[in-house]
């Protein structure tokens, strides 16, 4: 099985690590430098996972800036390249990700299509109606840069969106939940199936609750440190679950979230983007 991975950032290249332990995978970019140093064994990202797989593992991994290349016979099409978001225009560019998908239409035709780029919702039952794309999926991805690959190997749940009008498109979504498990380490992993927007939407939902916990453990810290008190303790005793009896934020993330003085450019672009569909 060939897979092919459109764009050498932390998204792509961790994805290119994980399969590449079991499959032939060929990552693609625009820049040659990050090329490169794939294929001379190097990380061109800063990844601690991602430098130790390079070091310590065999992986069937080569990089090039060839699209022909690189989805020539493919069977599996990952497309991580960016979507930049434009702040005067308010929307996510996907140029980029659909000349990956053109691409792949022309020089992989058989392949099954995955995005994993941040896209708005309802884009990819659009670009999969517009383009011809039968073999088309959208997964989300939750992934902490700096700790990409750490993150794919104990992922916190799988999720694919497809049509579920398709059956055949439905199978396709859960063979790659099956492909990103083989590669993991962690094995009980929940993997939900779904629509194309229910999937979007789950991406752009979880970067938004995670933006107003932040912005939530914020204002707690800042009063907090007005009044003398211990952020920390209020944080214990008021995130307490009765039935679990369990907190719902461990020190560590409590730390990360105090530590953060305003919410995400990411997430507001996200959210932005969702109240304009």
């Amino acid at each position: 099985m060939k897979i092919a991975v459109a764009g050498i950032g932390y998204v792509g290249l961790s994805l290119a690590v994980l399969l590449a332990q079991r499959n032939p995978v060929t990552a693609l970019d625009i820049l040659p430098e990050k090329a490169a140093a794939v294929n001379a064994g190097r990380s061109p990202i800063g990844d601690d996972g991602i430098r130790r797989f390079f070091s310590e593992k065999r992986l069937l991994l080569t990089a090039t800036t060839d699209p022909v290349r690189a989805f020539s016979g493919a069977d599996w099409v990952i497309v991580a390249a960016p979507t930049d978001y434009d702040p005067d225009r308010h929307f996510f560019n996907t140029s980029a990700v659909e000349q990956v998908l053109i691409q792949a239409k022309r020089y992989a035709p058989e392949a099954v299509c995955v995005i994993k780029s941040t896209v708005p919702v309802g884009y990819t039952a659009e670009i999969r109606s517009r383009l011809g794309l039968t073999r088309l999926l959208f997964s989300p991805e939750f992934l902490r840069e700096g700790h990409a690959l750490s993150d794919n190997l104990s992922p916190s749940r799988i999720i694919v969106g497809a049509d579920p009008e398709d059956p055949a498109l439905k199978a396709d979504a859960a063979a790659f939940a099956s492909l990103l498990l083989e590669g993991a380490e962690k094995k009980d992993v929940p993997v939900l199936l779904m629509s194309y927007p229910e999937a979007e939407a789950v991406k752009l939902f979880a970067n938004t609750y995670l933006a107003m916990r932040v912005a939530y453990f914020n204002e707690l810290d800042t009063y907090a440190e007005m009044k003398g008190m211990d952020a920390r303790r209020i944080i214990e005793g008021s995130a307490w679950i009765r039935a679990s009896g369990r907190t719902t934020i461990t020190p560590a993330s409590a730390t990360a979230a105090t530590a953060c003085r305003r919410i995400p450019d990411s997430s507001l672009r996200i959210l932005t983007a969702y109240l304009r569909t």
